[in-house]
């Protein structure tokens, strides 16, 4: 990437100027060393600061701290304020995790192909899943990451997902990470497979030179971008849809052209007459009566009709049937021979839609042939055989087999039913590949029976495998006793086994007597056109290489990847009155009562404590508070230690999504994963003895307890909605943003207040889970010092967020502002006399907590005027990321980390040997460095240096 240019302005501090890029509405400032500036320019940390620089309202300047690197929109070490009235709010700027899909995974289109999700594009029309519906969305945005480590999940119909861990999947639970996903759970499917999208070549279709139209007509067509036509046209596949189904089940009817059929596949009809500019008429519907064998047979039909002309005139050009369907010529239209596959689909799913039989089965376990009928007057039975050899052939070239066409002749008509091989491997390309368009219950129905299907040929398959490992193993000389034993499993029986001993090679296994015929199954396991499967294989999967998701334009907030149905940090610092002799000698002990006590790992939950929804409302709105008062997690005094005591308010829980809510709602206590930790530390020196014995610190050798985490799932759900409200915001407002990772909506606008008051939410969740931890800390030291909390001092020094919007008052340009302070990977850092500091502390200044990497120092420091001047009251909140997790596997094994820790006297514990490997020291910056730079420039002073003796990862 291009270098960017930097004015040295003092030792630590550098300058991108307002003029390096047109957009830049203010400069860039940057608090580093020579070695960490070097470090930032590998990635986009400094792009990303310039990206924040373009902000509507930013003011003064974007910061980037001495530990930033690349994030998702703002640099995770970075700082920008916007101006109260005018200025945008960010979630990018708060803190944002990308859940995603490694590349080659098949996102299903509306129009019924499948991309890779590294190809899907803004705007492509994707399938979610709407209350159980199908429906359609436009994509919003598209993300991409680095992953090391995939979750396989694998039904018990064969349907494969490659997810990373973090990534929500549907299940009759709702939403669930993908990690917390076990053999057994259910998981919605949406099983239509699609074909491959393949770029159309280009070629006309009809223009002035092969279609004669009346010039309004023609200018009705030109005004809807519907002339002249060729294969390249957004809207042709609409068209080709509903020509195909027209075919089938519509008519003209002097002026009208009239669609027949279902009240929701007629719903269906009108959304794609409307995507193509025309009005359609409502639903009617009619009782109609027909004479059979001297009987008068009543029958619904429902109906919807366009009456424009140009759409009947482009229908009857395109090749769609005139007069009566039994005494006209007409053929698969030889333009449509010339698309891709997919568009061919189209014309025969719509078909499928209107002619069709269902899939049904005889005895409950074998399906019908299906059968594509066409009625003709004798003399135009070729016509019609031609129609449907036209249909076989696209089916051929979709690799679905045909058996021939049959005749059935009555008086001067002819029946002509093309056969489709009702083989189950046919059958299941024949629904999850073409399928029904516009029959809304026959698609369900054939996704159901592929589905079935799926499950059954697996069964025989295990059988017939059974049958031949036991002719094998009996001809190797292993005893009948145990062959039956070793091969019978919940498929394979005993009996079936013996049977394939005596009988030896016979034709293909029958299902077993207990497996469920289709219509029960069905009952059972269809819910509106979800289909719900069991999960039978989870594993995880070694990877290094980019994941991508999707952002979709709807509130269901899902999309459909290989059949499944897919969709706030901080720290506390306590002290002890305990020395490192006292601790040193019980480390071992102490660690593993704290990784037992106190839940860790992606997706950890808690059972011993259990909160209702009207709790974690509650705690939503009132934070660590809540924790202490109504469940006794803490003492009254930890509340007047935290930032805002432990709540900031204004938070609306009505606004966080169901969810979120159930996310979260398991999670209070827990740890969670990544570089989130617990360690048990001693105080390695004391800079400034005032300061430190202020806060409860009197000598080295100290023991302190870092707890370093946030509002797990529940924040992460809530930042995931809100970012789809602020993209749809940013172009309601008309924000032209550098990089779509930066959505935004003004201050003031509907969009953010609502995002505000989510996010204080999780803001406040994390402050509550902190409170919790803490209090199974406490209870943990108990445990093996046999004395009080109370008795051993442990009290909390302080909990400070660190990755927060805020609406706070600074200097700009000599006069007192109302900004919010976007602090992404930052620490608030306020001084002295501050009235937003604790009372504890008011008289010496915020204390700034910066945790370093695993097996690394940690330090406090102490709020300064010069942050209140330099960088809005902000200062650094970590080491910073200097490898990626990929590259940190490369070059270190876990067991390597363990054990050079353990020589050092640190002992750690964690819930994956994956997290050590990824938080090792070398993956980081230096977190003395940072501090280095902090205390020069003035943005938080030294106060003392903590060095862990046990650590906990999750």
């Amino acid at each position: 990437m291009p270098k960017i240019p930097l004015q040295k302005i003092d030792n630590y501090i550098w300058r991108i100027p307002q003029n390096y890029r047109h957009d830049m509405r203010v400069p860039v400032t940057i608090f580093a060393s020579e070695e960490l500036l070097e470090k930032m320019q590998v990635d986009r940390t400094l792009d990303q600061g310039v990206n924040v620089a373009t902000l509507p309202g930013v003011l003064k300047h974007s910061i980037v701290l001495p530990d930033a690197h690349e994030g998702y929109g703002f640099p995770i070490g970075g700082v920008a304020a916007t101006d109260y009235n005018e200025g945008v709010i960010s979630p990018g700027g708060v803190g944002y995790d990308i859940n995603c899909l490694p590349p080659g995974t098949r996102v299903l289109h509306y129009l019924g192909y499948t991309k890779p999700i590294e190809e899907i594009v803004l705007d492509d029309l994707v399938t979610v899943i709407d209350s159980g519906f199908a429906d359609n969305s436009r994509v919003l945005l598209t993300l991409k990451r680095r992953s090391t480590l995939l979750v396989e999940v694998r039904t018990r119909s064969g349907h494969r997902l490659l997810a990373t861990l973090d990534h929500p999947i549907l299940t009759n639970d709702g939403m669930k990470q993908a990690s917390e996903i076990r053999p057994g759970a259910r998981v919605a499917l949406f099983p239509f497979e699609g074909v491959e999208y393949v770029e159309p070549s280009e070629f006309t279709i009809l223009n002035q030179d092969n279609l004669v139209l009346s010039k309004n007509i023609m200018n009705e067509l030109r005004r809807r971008g519907l002339f002249p036509l060729n294969s390249k046209n957004p809207k042709l596949p609409f068209l080709i849809k509903l020509l195909g189904y027209f075919t089938g089940d519509g008519a003209f009817d002097g002026k009208k052209t009239v669609f027949y059929g279902s009240v929701e596949g007629l719903e269906e009809i009108r959304r794609d007459v409307k995507l193509l500019g025309y009005s359609p008429s409502r639903i009617y519907t009619r009782i109609r009566r027909v004479k059979l064998n001297n009987r008068i047979i009543k029958s619904r039909e429902n109906y919807v009709y366009v009456s424009s002309k140009s759409f009947t005139s482009l229908l009857k050009a395109l090749g769609a049937p005139t007069g009566k369907k039994t005494a006209s010529e007409f053929e698969v239209p030889q333009w449509l021979m010339k698309l891709p596959l997919w568009m061919k689909r189209l014309y025969v799913a719509a078909l499928f839609g209107a002619e069709l039989n269902k899939p049904q089965t005889v005895n409950g376990y074998n399906f019908e042939p299906p059968l594509l009928t066409i009625s003709k007057k004798i003399e135009y039975a070729e016509s019609g055989r031609r129609f449907l050899l036209g249909i076989a052939s696209i089916l051929k070239e979709a690799g679905i087999e045909t058996t021939g066409i049959n005749y059935v002749f009555e008086d001067d008509s002819v029946r002509l039913r093309l056969q489709i091989s009702s083989k189950p491997e046919n059958l299941i390309k024949l629904y999850e590949k073409i399928g029904y368009e516009y029959n809304p219950e026959r698609r369900k129905l054939g996704l159901a029976a592929a589905t079935w299907l799926r499950i059954k040929e697996r069964i025989i398959n295990q059988r017939k495998s059974a049958a031949r490992l036991a002719v094998a193993l009996a001809q190797d000389g292993v005893s009948r006793t145990k062959i039956i034993s070793s091969l019978t499993s919940e498929n394979v029986n005993s009996r079936f086994v013996e049977r394939s001993l005596y009988e030896g090679k016979r034709s293909d296994p029958r299902i077993p007597r207990n497996f469920q015929r289709f219509e029960e199954w069905f009952a059972e396991n269809c819910q509106n056109d979800i289909i719900w499967d069991f999960v039978e294989e989870v594993h995880l999967v070694e990877y290094d290489g980019d994941v991508y998701d999707i952002t979709v334009n709807h509130q269901a907030h899902n999309f459909i990847a290989e059949g499944f149905v897919v969709s706030n940090c901080g720290v506390r610092l306590m002290v002890t009155n305990l020395d490192e002799k006292d601790v040193r000698p019980r480390i071992v002990d102490l660690i593993n009562v704290l990784f037992a006590n106190i839940p860790s790992g992606l997706g950890s939950r808690r059972k011993d404590f259990s909160i209702t929804m009207s709790d974690l409302d509650r705690i939503a709105v009132e934070g660590a508070r809540y924790i202490v008062e109504k469940f006794g997690l803490g003492w009254h005094e930890d509340i007047l230690h935290c930032e805002e005591e432990g709540a900031m308010e204004g938070a609306d829980p009505r606004l966080v999504s169901p969810t979120a809510k159930s996310r979260g709602i398991g999670q209070i206590g827990t740890l969670g994963s990544g570089n989130h930790f617990l360690e048990v530390q001693r105080v390695d020196k004391i800079f400034d003895a005032k300061a430190a014995e202020k806060m409860g610190i009197t000598h080295e050798g100290q023991i302190t307890v870092l707890i370093h985490t946030g509002s797990r799932g529940y924040g992460h759900q809530i930042c995931g909605d809100y970012l789809r409200v602020m993209e749809r915001a940013s172009a309601k407002y008309g924000i032209r943003l550098p990089d779509r990772e930066l959505a935004c909506a003004p201050a003031n606008s509907t969009e953010a207040d609502q995002y505000l008051k989510a996010f204080k939410c999780a803001v406040n969740f994390a402050f509550a889970n902190r409170q919790a931890i803490t209090h199974w800390v406490r209870q943990s030291f108990e445990q093996v010092f046999k004395k009080s909390a109370d008795a051993l001092g442990m009290r909390l020094i302080y909990d400070v967020a660190h990755n927060i919007v805020k609406l706070e008052e600074h200097t700009i340009d000599k006069k007192m502002v109302k900004v919010w302070v976007h602090r992404k990977g930052a620490t608030r850092s306020f001084p002295a006399g501050h009235p937003l500091i604790p009372k504890t502390y008011r008289e010496i200044g915020q204390p700034v907590l910066i945790p370093g990497s695993m097996g690394t120092a940690s330090w406090i420091l102490l709020g300064n005027p010069k942050a209140m001047e330099l960088a809005f009251g902000s200062t650094a909140h970590g080491a910073g990321r200097e490898m990626s997790r990929a590259a940190a596997k490369r070059t270190r094994r876990a067991t390597d980390i363990v054990n050079e820790l353990r020589g050092r006297g640190i002992y750690i514990k964690a819930d994956s040997m994956e997290t050590i490997v990824e938080e090792a020291d070398d993956a980081y910056k230096s977190v003395d460095k940072v501090v280095e730079v902090s205390h020069e420039v003035g943005i938080g002073t030294k106060v003392a240096r903590l060095v862990p003796i046990g650590v906990i990862k999750g």
